[in-house]
């Protein structure tokens, strides 16, 4: 579990772990680029969450390091501490699709798609991840969120608008 790993790591040592330090049974992982979300659950709560909406690092293996460090420094929750590791879940979504919504939020399903909003000014992001929030249960919930998230009133108008699949896994 490449992320684990990390995350112990960091939390041990005070530093980043390099791909050499780690072990990494998947070394196709350093033969892929992808675009990947690490989100920590503790007590079925998130306690951070890190992500990018294209690759950034040259292989999953450096996204999955440099997002699993985002995500223990996610500035919204507390700091976990090496303790904490015990108790939480970790999950990765990788992006396999990404394409400008087409159509209303009506015909999203909060359980299968992301959404990614981007203020047409540039000066806000906001990603919602599927099945990421007890308040996400219908497409009429999409906008009350991204209003929370945005902290601002959520006009569909005023924003770029991806509809974003993912594949969810825990085995990193």
């Amino acid at each position: 579990n490449i992320v684990k790993q990390t995350l112990q790591y960091f939390l041990s040592n005070g530093k980043i772990p390099t791909k050499n330090e780690l072990i990494i049974t998947d070394t196709s992982l350093l033969q892929k680029k992808a675009t990947v979300f690490v989100t920590l659950y503790k007590n079925g709560n998130i306690v951070g969450s890190s992500g990018n909406v294209v690759e950034l690092e040259n292989d999953i293996v450096n996204e999955l390091i440099q997002n699993s460090i985002y995500s223990l420094q996610d500035p919204r929750f507390e700091r976990l501490s090496i303790a904490d590791l015990e108790k939480v879940k970790i999950r990765i979504d990788i992006i396999t699709s990404r394409n400008i919504l087409d159509k209303p939020f009506s015909e999203l399903n909060p359980a299968k798609s992301w959404v990614l909003v981007i203020k047409k000014d540039y000066s806000k992001l906001s990603i919602i991840l599927p099945n990421i929030s007890p308040t996400l249960v219908s497409w009429a919930d999409f906008p009350k969120v991204l209003s929370r998230k945005l902290e601002e009133n959520f006009k569909a108008d005023d924003f770029i608008i991806y509809e974003i699949q993912t594949q969810v896994t825990s085995d990193y």
